[in-house]
């Protein structure tokens, strides 16, 4: 398997060009929306083209298989539009975010654009789609409203945990899921890869967190929002060092979509689809830090060094 970064510049074009063609037919999105959509690194659909392409064989992907990876960047998407308006943030891949440039009413009404485009998607390969698309957004939006309004009463790292795995880690278990789904495998197939997916994202937020925290700081560096200030509420005084605990909280994750892959050995998953996905989760967070993929052992001391490359 090629690395993972190469695979992105590799299929991108195809589910930009996808998205484009969606977005654009019978006037389903303002054409000021189509920027936004057309940009993005697209981990979400290389994960799940990377699984459907290991599991199949196939080199160039099936009509379903890039739909479905279309359907879950989309979904992605309409996320980032409502994340901005929450967060307050001013840039999103590499332009004014919406709610700045059109007004927060029509961002809004933007989102619900996009929103309905998975759903599209998904619905002409069956309703296991369309209910799985549906919980996790679900998902998606209990952990937004966990890291922002409060939620149930946990230790600091319990919590994060929880807001982790919702508002970023189900999309990636959809994608892994889905990616074997079109493969046509059997259910205890995909339920490991959904897994293998939830602690690839999960990972993937850990990172973002991490790089966050250790950017130079705009404005009152004290404010951290979100899940970055829960993140440094799971550093105990008498740890040794904050940088140690923030790498054993991704160590965690890392190790652990690797103990899903080994379990997907044992299910009957060929070694060679399931062995290079370990460097997969590795590439994903290297490319969330920002640098490229460093080699075992390299990219967590890279994250936690504070040597982080400015965001």
């Amino acid at each position: 398997m090629i690395p993972f970064r190469e695979y992105l510049e590799r299929i991108g074009p195809a589910v930009n060009r996808r998205i484009e063609e969606v977005a654009s037919s019978e006037d389903a999105i303002d054409p000021a929306v189509l920027p936004l959509l057309a940009r993005g690194k697209r981990m979400r659909a290389g994960l799940l083209l990377c699984i459907h392409a290991g599991l199949t064989r196939e080199a160039v992907p099936t009509r379903q298989a890039l739909d479905l990876a279309c359907a879950v960047e989309l979904a992605h998407a309409a996320s980032l539009i409502l994340d901005d308006m929450l967060d307050g943030d001013t840039v999103r891949r590499g332009a004014p975010t919406l709610h700045l440039t059109r007004g927060e009413g029509r961002a809004v009404l933007d989102a619900v654009g996009v929103l309905a485009l998975p759903y599209m998607l998904a619905a002409p390969y069956g309703a296991g789609y369309v209910t799985m698309l549906a919980s996790a957004q679900q998902r998606m939006a209990r952990g937004v409203a966990w890291e922002m309004l409060g939620g149930p009463r946990l230790p600091a790292a319990e919590l994060y945990d929880a807001i982790v795995a919702r508002k970023t880690g189900c999309l990636f278990s959809l994608a892994a899921a889905w990616g074997a789904m079109a493969a046509g495998e059997e259910e205890a197939i995909v339920t490991a890869f959904a897994d293998f997916g939830l602690s690839a994202g999960k990972a993937m937020q850990i990172a973002d967190d991490i790089a966050d925290l250790y950017a130079p700081a705009v404005g009152d560096g004290d404010a951290r929002p979100g899940s970055e200030a829960l993140l440094l509420r799971c550093v105990h005084p008498g740890d040794n060092g904050t940088g140690r605990t923030l790498e054993r909280l991704l160590e965690r994750e890392v190790d652990g979509a690797a103990v899903r892959i080994a379990d997907l050995g044992r299910q009957q998953v060929p070694p060679e689809v399931s062995e290079p996905l370990r460097q997969v989760v590795r590439d994903i967070v290297g490319l969330t830090i920002g640098g490229g993929t460093p080699d075992d052992g390299t990219l967590l001391q890279a994250a936690c060094s504070g040597e982080l490359p400015q965001r």
